[in-house]
């Protein structure tokens, strides 16, 4: 066969092929009738996104599929505020359809995990069951009562046929022409020229199969943890190519966060405090110039960092704000390291720390 000849499936129609399921008892169940629209069709996309689940392996040990979505994924996922977020997710906790399993503080990885969602199936009892068949019932006699022309017997139609005049044989034209007059009366949407242009390919949705998506449901927690631990590991690799000048701290200082920090984002967290600290001596001492990547400095900065790691894991002192503390404790490292650098400059080199 040749390809000229040959129906390929194009990505376009492909894509523009891919319909969400609409379960009938979502939209007549008694139970789901007082649900909104907007709480239905976010159950939709839910069910949906069972399958992301399964691939990326989101089964707890009961063999339940679940989700890790945080509210802020949730309204981009839904395409809604944070208000509506809120009330699609109540609205679906009420009908017994969501259910947020709380996961607490994990130790190891110093961090709170996720809430799971978990998406129940629909049910349908024996009432709707049999609403609907009444109600299908009820539709066909109605039908059979309607102005449908009666279906006859062949024998009598062709009697009635050999008693009548033959009906008028009209043209293919005036048949489509007063045919189309009727329905352009009626309530139906008036069809135009329409059906006969080219389909416009959509290119907003074509873009949108080619975008990487790197956003965490795409993956499983364990996965999400490997890929965590190889940037936290390797950052000495890549973090000196940063955009913002390079990295401060010398090898060591960076291995020795890469024990402590669990994710990329704790990482850069902490550094962000160490160049604020940096930013606010330099405020509040004018002419004061730290310079971050001087080896003296780095040394200073390292011995700060396990002091202040060894006060977190000591019972001696108890810390409300971890974070306002490594700050005060950098200030106050760099502001030490500005004054032996004074002290170089003036009298010769500084006694060892």
């Amino acid at each position: 066969m040749a390809q000229d000849s040959f129906k390929f499936y194009k990505a376009d129609s492909v894509y523009g092929n891919l319909f969400f399921q609409f379960p009938k008892v979502l939209m007549y169940g008694s139970q789901y009738s007082k649900l909104s629209s907007d709480t239905k069709l976010a159950y939709m996309v839910l069910k949906d996104r069972l399958e992301y689940s399964l691939k990326n392996h989101l089964v707890d040990e009961e063999n339940h599929v679940y989700f890790i979505f945080t509210n802020e994924e949730l309204k981009s996922l839904f395409n809604c505020s944070n208000t509506k977020v809120a009330k699609i997710k109540k609205e679906l906790e009420t009908a017994h359809l969501l259910l947020q399993k709380r996961m607490g503080f994990q130790p190891s990885a110093g961090r709170q995990l996720p809430n799971r969602l978990y998406l129940a199936d629909l049910s349908v009892n024996a009432q709707d069951r049999y609403l609907r068949s009444q109600e299908t019932s009820e539709t066909a006699q109605t039908l059979d009562k309607s102005r449908l022309p009666k279906i006859r017997s062949q024998y009598e139609t062709a009697q009635s046929l050999g008693n009548k005049r033959l009906p008028k044989i009209r043209s293919h034209y005036e048949f489509v022409t007063n045919k189309s007059q009727t329905l352009d009366k009626s309530r139906l949407p008036k069809i135009g020229h329409d059906l006969y242009k080219d389909l416009d390919i959509n290119t907003r949705d074509n873009k949108e199969t080619e975008k990487l998506d790197f956003s965490t449901n795409q993956y499983s927690r364990e996965l999400i943890q490997k890929q965590n631990e190889d940037l936290v590991q390797n950052a000495k690799t890549y973090l000196p190519e940063s955009t913002t000048g390079g990295l401060f701290l010398n090898k060591e200082g960076v291995e020795l966060l890469g024990l402590w920090c669990r994710s990329p984002k704790q990482l850069h967290r902490f550094l962000g405090i160490i160049l604020n600290a940096k930013k606010a001596v330099e405020r509040e001492h004018e002419g004061t110039a730290i310079v971050l990547d001087d080896p003296l400095c780095q040394e200073m900065i390292n011995k700060t960092m396990r002091r202040f790691f060894n006060v977190l894991r000591s019972d001696s002192k108890k810390i409300n704000n971890v974070e306002n503390y490594l700050f005060g404790a950098m200030k106050e490292t760099l502001v030490a390291y500005w004054n032996k650098t004074l002290t170089t400059a003036n009298r010769g080199d500084p006694n060892e720390l």
